[in-house]
């Protein structure tokens, strides 16, 4: 059975979501292998933006990931559920921008954010959750994360 990579991000701990959220994904079947609380350094959050960064034209995109992540706490977790995990996991957590994401989904019952309003506002979108977008960066997410 295949796994993936989610990540309560620091809004979601800000909030108090993280039971709530992680209650959720039990709820509808998916099973957490393992989960942590871990605290982001720079070199792990850059090496998990890396491609981001990379494909995303935004200004100060990198700069605004550091702002938003290093020295926070996030609950990094392996979930499970079949071969189509991560889709499914994908589908769960909803569309990127809250206010665009299916009602039912992660972000569209629990997020306030906007994507165009934090882009005006020169920060990155407060979406509580991340989850890996393929099988291999799947794999190589949870390698990274839990070394």
């Amino acid at each position: 059975m295949k796994s993936t990579f989610v990540m309560l991000k620091p809004d979601a701990l800000q909030r108090n979501l993280v039971d709530l959220i992680l209650l959720e994904f039990k709820q509808a079947g998916y099973t957490i292998v393992r989960k942590q609380l871990k605290t982001v350094d720079e070199s792990t959050i850059l090496a998990h933006y890396d491609e981001v960064i990379s494909r995303v034209q935004l200004p100060h995109f990198r700069e605004r990931i550091l702002e938003t992540f290093v020295n926070q706490d996030v609950v990094i977790a392996e979930i499970t559920k079949d071969d189509d995990v991560v889709n499914s996991v994908r589908t769960f957590i909803g569309k990127t921008n809250p206010k665009e994401a299916d009602p039912s989904s992660i972000r569209g019952k629990f997020g306030e954010d906007d994507m165009n309003v934090a882009i005006k506002e020169g920060r990155l979108v407060q979406n509580l959750v991340h989850a890996s977008d393929s099988d291999e960066s799947a794999q190589s997410e949870l390698a990274l994360w839990f070394k």
